[in-house]
Formats: structure tokens, C-alpha cells, sequence
């Protein structure tokens, strides 16, 4: 956690970045604290930590959008699923979901459906509500594939991870094996 110097002028140019009301919340609540007396330094902090995380969120996810209006329907991804030696290829159209994508990988392995989990593609995560301001995903799970790639910047040969069940953490690599323009 990087330490900053808090002050009423970073709180209201913060504040302008975001369009969220509870980041907004979370903002002039602090601008209330930081002066007080008897105020613990260490809470102002992780209150500040807090909102510059949120602010990158929403940042990320006013970028992804600009991505999910490119028409990828011609194009299909050959995706190699890694877990330890065992490993499969299955090959699915960038208009795909990452729910999609997820149910796919668990039909594969033969997982138990219904876990939590979340797909790291490039510096974006990507995984289903869970929970009310979107703190831990920067997206939810209905973004699609491509776009999720393409966002990333990333291309044949790149590798990106894919997290099953949040308990048992059971972890898969997932390569471009190869990318199809126009067929499957």
C-alpha cells in the first residue's frame, strides 16, 4: 500500500474522476475526517487506498466498454486450457462470453458447476458480481471474450490465467493458440 498525503485538493480532484455515488461517498465522508482531531491516520489512509482503487476500477471499466461496441464476429480464438499435464484445446467465437468461456473449461475438467471464479487477462479481471460496488472484478462475467482480449492488447502465443472455485483455488493457464479471422 503506497503511502499518500491526503488533502482537501486531491479529495476533490478525485472526486471529479469518478461518476460513482458511492466512491463519491466514500470521498466526502473522508474530506469530514481528515482534520478531526482524533482521527486514526491509518483509517484516513486505507479510506484513501480505498477510493483510488475503486477510481482505477471505474477508470478500467469505461475503457472495457469503448472495447465491447467492436464487432468480432467473424473472428474465433483456438484456446489451449492448461491444469498441471492435463490439458485441452477448445476453440470458441470472440462473441462469447467469459461465463461462457468458464462453463466450458468446467464442462471439460468435469468441475462441479456453480463456483466463484475469475479469468486475469492482461491487468484486467474479470468474474462475476460479487458484491455491491464491484470492488474485486473489473467487469462482470457477461463481457465478451474477444473484447476481453483485444482490451488486453493481447495476441497469438500470450497466456492468460483463469481462477476456479475461490476456495480450492484450482488454477489454469489458458494460451492463444491460434486466432481465426473470418472462419473456424
Amino acid at each position: 500500500m503506497e503511502k499518500h498525503k491526503i488533502t482537501i485538493e486531491k479529495l476533490d480532484e478525485l472526486e471529479k474522476k469518478t461518476k460513482d455515488k458511492f466512491t463519491k461517498l466514500l470521498v466526502n465522508d473522508l474530506k469530514k475526517k481528515i482534520n478531526l482531531p482524533n482521527e486514526s491516520a491509518l483509517y484516513n489512509q486505507l479510506s484513501y487506498d480505498r477510493i483510488l482503487t475503486l477510481i482505477e476500477k471505474e477508470e478500467n471499466n469505461n475503457r472495457l466498454k469503448e472495447f465491447k461496441k467492436v464487432d468480432q464476429k467473424n473472428i474465433s480464438y483456438n484456446l489451449k486450457v492448461m491444469r498441471g499435464i492435463k490439458n485441452k484445446n477448445i476453440t470458441i467465437n470472440a462473441e462469447f462470453s467469459l461465463d461462457t468461456l468458464s462453463f466450458m473449461i468446467q464442462k471439460e475438467f468435469d468441475l462441479e458447476p456453480m463456483h466463484l471464479y475469475e479469468f486475469k487477462i492482461g491487468k484486467y479481471k474479470f468474474g462475476p458480481k460479487c458484491d455491491e460496488w464491484q470492488e474485486i472484478f473489473d467487469a462482470l462475467d457477461n463481457f465478451k471474450l474477444g473484447s476481453a482480449i483485444l482490451a488486453s492488447g493481447l495476441k497469438q502465443g500470450d497466456i492468460f490465467d483463469f481462477l476456479y472455485d475461490l476456495g480450492d483455488n484450482i488454477k489454469f493457464k489458458i494460451q492463444i493458440i491460434e486466432i481465426y479471422n473470418g472462419r473456424c
